[in-house]
């Protein structure tokens, strides 16, 4: 394919990269076959080496070929200040103590404290990523994330996570805990919004942790709020230890909540099938979701949607109705031409998802490139 211009340079770097790419093979030559000659005003001087052009160069460059592990020289040479205090572990803020599992999410590269407070900085000097409040925020796109009141407490942790956590000796990994009632000190807890007890802002889709760091997982109650369950139960798979537990609720039959952040929910095979490269002990339903929960929950809101859409005559229709009567007409369609049953098709279409049976989809292929 010959040389592409390489805005900035590297045109030859290029062009090898790209051999490579097609299996062609190189072979070291001991020996001096051509001499480079750097002065003043060349080009590496005048334009490469220029520090915005360098960092667009590289960028644009591993996205080219990522396959290439690029490492700024200067850099290399003279690494960026970083803040280093040796001191006993009770003296450590929390911060500190997290410091040896944390990782770039964007490069994987190892993070240190930058020479002030505010940030952390990846060792190459390349990315910076804030830190508020003593808590570091390592997530893509989010600089600000929201800070939620101190006194936000979310549901307290079922019994059995609870337990698992305070029997662990190691890390424990509390993914998307919202603002939990106490804070443990072994139990590392991620959101995407600061919380009380929050340690790091992050997405649940890319951790920003090393492999194999934490001895123990629990994710309570957010795999339907993930754009991409099955990305998340492969990261919480990287960052466990071999032998690591990992205990997770989910929904199957509830209504639609937290909108517009609810995506996904499940049965126990489409669980088994997110979570098929660990080792299952059991998959069950536990005691806050036996199918009273699912009937009483979609009742209440069904209820509340009939009186603030319709009417309270039929909130209260639907309130009265003895639950053999929406049997009955379950199973004989041939008496559902009463309130009843017709009211809720007089919903709007935002009151009848929150309870939904299911959806219809009607789409069009996007017509081709450049077609009229």
């Amino acid at each position: 394919g010959g040389y592409n211009h390489v805005r900035h340079g590297w045109e030859d770097y290029d062009f090898w990269c790209r051999l490579a790419e097609q299996g062609q093979r190189g072979f070291w030559a001991p020996q001096t076959l051509a001499d480079y000659r750097v002065h003043a005003g060349s080009m590496l001087r005048t334009e490469t080496m220029v520090p915005q052009n360098a960092r667009r160069l590289m960028e644009n460059f591993k996205a080219q070929h990522p396959w290439v592990s690029l490492i700024d020289e200067r850099l290399a040479r003279k690494p960026p200040p970083l803040q280093v205090a040796l001191s006993d572990d009770a003296a450590k803020t929390r911060l500190q103590r997290l410091l040896p599992i944390l990782r770039c999410p964007a490069t994987g590269l190892k993070l240190a404290a930058g020479a002030g407070q505010g940030a952390l900085v990846t060792v190459d000097g390349w990315r910076t990523w804030p830190v508020l409040d003593g808590r570091p925020v390592l997530c893509d796109g989010l600089s600000e994330p929201e800070v939620k009141p101190a006194d936000h407490v979310s549901n307290e942790l079922p019994g059995e996570a609870l337990a698992l956590a305070q029997s662990t000796t190691g890390w424990v990994l509390n993914l998307s805990g919202g603002g939990s009632q106490a804070k443990l000190d072994n139990v590392v807890e991620v959101e995407y919004s600061l919380f009380r007890h929050t340690d790091v802002v992050a997405d649940a889709h890319v951790l920003p942790f090393d492999d194999a760091v934490f001895d123990a997982a629990i994710v309570m109650n957010a795999f339907e709020h993930y754009r991409e369950p099955q990305k998340v139960a492969a990261e919480l798979l990287r960052v466990l230890k071999p032998g690591g537990r990992i205990l997770v609720r989910t929904a199957f039959m509830q209504p639609l909540h937290e909108k517009p952040w609810h995506f996904f929910n499940c049965t126990r095979y489409g669980l088994a099938q997110w979570f098929r490269e660990f080792e299952t002990e059991r998959i069950r339903v536990s005691e806050n979701f036996c199918p009273n929960h699912s009937i009483s929950w979609l009742a209440s809101e069904c209820e509340q949607a009939l009186r603030t859409h319709l009417s309270d005559a039929a909130a209260e229709r639907f309130r009265e109705a003895p639950a053999g009567e929406l049997v009955a007409l379950w199973r004989d369609p041939s008496r559902r031409e009463t309130p009843l049953w017709t009211d809720f098709e007089q919903l709007p279409q935002a009151a009848q998802e929150v309870g939904a049976a299911g959806f219809e989809f009607l789409g069009r292929k996007p017509a081709a490139a450049g077609a009229a």
